[in-house]
């Protein structure tokens, strides 16, 4: 079954609306919970007793409540209204060990772009700062998907132009920033590096994460291109650190790259 693409106007088939048990259990990371429903078991609770959440189900501790309204057994290519798979889901809330079996019984979720954004599970784990998930996502891809897809996955936009890496620097989540830095340091289509994301976001500690990361990985005629870099509109990302009055990362700019 194919899901339907990000931003097509395609109603998504009754079949494929993600079941609510589903969808619950994948969000509290109950591993076991999914498979159940993925099997057909669809009498089973969604916090069964011998269940035990993940660490991050356990700290997120969010209460959702949906009625429990699906046609028996539950498809992994289900999706959201927003067009998410469970690999989406279970990325978002950072779920690894979720990630990692549903990799397991169909690694072509790993470079699904089906959301309505754009995003990928990627995406989804960089955004919320799950420097473990997107770890544990680029692993498996490395494992299951050809280099192509692998580096097309790594370097892919959404809809609104933006990598997963892009994504991590403007959030300010510096170890995700440095899991993605080590295998897709690269430039938006607006120009803006991931140094520029995180300048203008005024994430200092990312603006320091890149700046170490590309000294330990980069020539010193690219890291100077790096820094000096301009964007679509002209700024570096000492200007935008600048004009949005982030002294902090304007700090940090100005020690490797003091240019007017």
């Amino acid at each position: 079954m194919e899901i339907t693409p990000a931003g097509c106007d395609h109603e998504i088939p009754e079949h494929l609306f993600m079941c609510s048990r589903l969808y619950i259990a994948a969000f509290r990371g109950y591993t076991d919970e999914v498979f159940s429903l993925l099997a057909g078991s669809s009498g089973a609770a969604v916090e069964p007793a011998n269940s035990r959440p993940s660490p991050a189900a356990q700290e997120h501790g969010k209460q959702m409540n949906f009625s429990a309204n699906h046609h028996g057994g539950c498809s992994i290519r289900e999706v959201t209204a927003e067009r998410s798979t469970l690999l989406h889901i279970a990325a978002g809330e950072g779920h690894g060990e979720l990630i990692a079996e549903l990799c397991s019984h169909d690694s072509s979720l790993l470079s699904s772009s089906s959301s309505s954004s754009g995003n990928t599970p990627l995406h989804c784990a960089a955004r919320a700062g799950h420097a473990s998930a997107v770890r544990g996502i680029v692993r498996l891809a490395r494992a299951n998907v050809e280099e192509d897809r692998l580096k097309a996955m790594l370097r892919g936009m959404n809809a609104t132009g933006d990598t997963a890496l892009h994504l991590a620097a403007r959030h300010g989540h510096g170890e995700a920033v440095e899991e993605l830095m080590e295998v897709a340091p690269e430039t938006a289509s607006s120009g803006n590096t991931p140094l520029h994301c995180a300048a203008r976001a005024g994430h200092a500690g990312a603006v320091r994460g890149i700046v170490r990361l590309a000294r330990a990985n980069v020539e010193e005629d690219r890291l100077r291109a790096m820094l000096r870099g301009m964007n679509a509109t002209g700024d570096t990302a000492l200007h935008l650190a600048a004009r949005h009055g982030h002294s902090e990362a304007v700090e940090e700019l100005m020690e490797v790259a003091p240019e007017t």
